[in-house]
């Protein structure tokens, strides 16, 4: 095997140039798939991304409008909870206290402390009866840091956490966070009124859909307002259109690659058609002459679509962001899927391996084939040096071939390629 290798890349150092362009087309190609499809997945990732960012693990947002003058009583809201399709439920009162420092009302949300409110509004530690959080802008307003003391609705709490400006999400820009409790409590207190919450934000059962979810919820009270998180419908759609056309324009990018190198590699065994004649004549199989083949095949194939892969890698990290400083347009560096591009480049692989394999092996490998094309190209030379007036010529030339007997026996084995000494006279003669 060690001797095939060998004789392999030998063969390749008399056609640099092939084997190069070769090269070249497959990472060009690889660049050009990987890129356009890991396009099509940073997309599908990026409205997902801000999907979460506005409205955190909920799937349905559930309440009444405030001009309808209804509330959110401790019987609907068990109801709801005790659905079977409902996972969990998550009580948001809301509510504008003064905040003294600054003697203004301030946007306040009362959260419990779970999954679904912190996704929600963006906060991670625990909120008792006597502590608040508040978006930075605020606190910067306010010159506090966390641990200091703020007086709201002149009673003191202590700041435990800040949380990023949400203005980008539609919450308004200044917030407080307070456990619901307290908020809830303000509210009974100031509007005489028994609500629960001012609106709930639930998850569904895993594999439960949100929409069956909110028609079943809507039948507990049909002048609920349910808001589904959910990316836009045309969103959906134009995504989905541009996911088709990546495939069909990746499909084509392969199908032209391949036919380039299929002619690149024909090109290049022809190139060696003489060698291989020579290593049949003095004794090699045709499964010897096959590994060559698979071996330079391989060899092309692999370094292209790695040399593709890393070309990909450094685009997405560093060439697109470049060119957006260079091209004055806002640009961010793409996250790169190792995992889908390393599949992506194996199911490449296995392509274009495919297109070059098949054509090749079925005409350079079959002992017949490998006689004939080297003999008939011998005799084609010959009568082409020859006066074709003479028509006997031109039935010479269509007509005589060995027949099957004598190829097989032209082409016996007599001598065994892998003996060293023999080797040698293999490569000398090449």
């Amino acid at each position: 095997m060690k001797t095939l290798r060998g004789l392999a890349f030998r063969l390749f150092k008399s056609n640099k140039f092939i084997v190069f362009s070769s090269i070249v087309s497959i990472a060009i190609s690889t660049m050009l798939v990987l890129s356009m499809v890991l396009f099509s997945f940073n997309a599908q990732d990026t409205l997902k991304s801000q999907l979460k960012q506005t409205y955190g693990e909920m799937d349905l947002s559930v309440g009444f409008e405030m001009d309808q003058g209804k509330i959110l009583t401790s019987t609907l809201v068990e109801e709801i909870h005790q659905d079977k399709m409902v996972d969990k439920v998550s009580k948001v009162s809301i509510a504008h206290l003064n905040l003294n420092k600054l003697n203004t009302s301030i946007y306040t949300v009362g959260v419990e402390n779970d999954y679904l409110a912190k996704s929600r509004y963006h906060f991670s530690k625990p909120l008792n009866k006597n502590s608040v959080a508040m978006n930075k802008g605020l606190a910067k307003d306010l010159h506090a840091k966390v641990g200091d003391k703020v007086l709201i609705e002149n009673k003191t709490y202590t700041l435990a956490e800040t949380v990023k400006d949400l203005s980008a999400t539609g919450v308004a820009p200044d917030m407080l966070i307070l456990n619901q409790k307290n908020v809830k409590d303000y509210i009974q207190a100031k509007e005489k009124s028994s609500a629960e919450a001012t609106y709930l934000l639930i998850k569904a059962h895993k594999n439960k859909s949100a929409l069956k979810l909110a028609n079943r919820i809507k039948s507990y009270n049909k002048n609920l307002r349910i808001d589904i998180a959910e990316q836009d419908a045309g969103v959906q759609n134009n995504l989905q259109s541009l996911h088709t056309f990546i495939i069909v324009l990746s499909a084509l990018v392969l199908t032209i690659t391949s036919l380039i190198l299929i002619s690149n590699f024909e090109l290049l065994l022809y190139k060696m058609r003489n060698q291989f004649a020579i290593m049949r004549s003095i004794g090699a199989s045709a499964k010897q002459i096959s590994k060559i083949i698979i071996l330079q095949s391989t060899v092309i194939n692999t370094v292209g679509t790695g040399v593709g892969f890393l070309l990909t890698f450094c685009s997405q990290r560093y060439l697109y962001s470049w060119l957006g400083k260079v091209s004055e347009i806002s640009s961010f560096p793409s996250d790169f899927n190792v995992g889908t591009a390393i599949i992506l480049t194996v199911v490449m692989f296995v392509i274009i391996q495919f297109f070059l394999l098949v054509p090749a092996y079925t005409k350079y490998t079959s002992p017949k084939t490998i006689y004939k094309v080297t003999m008939m190209d011998n005799l084609r030379s010959v009568v082409d040096a020859t006066d074709r007036n003479d028509k006997s010529i031109d039935f010479f030339y269509d007509h005589v071939h060995s027949s099957q007997k004598e190829i097989n026996r032209d082409i016996k084995p007599t001598v065994n390629i892998t003996e060293p000494a023999r080797t040698l006279l293999i490569l000398n003669r090449i």
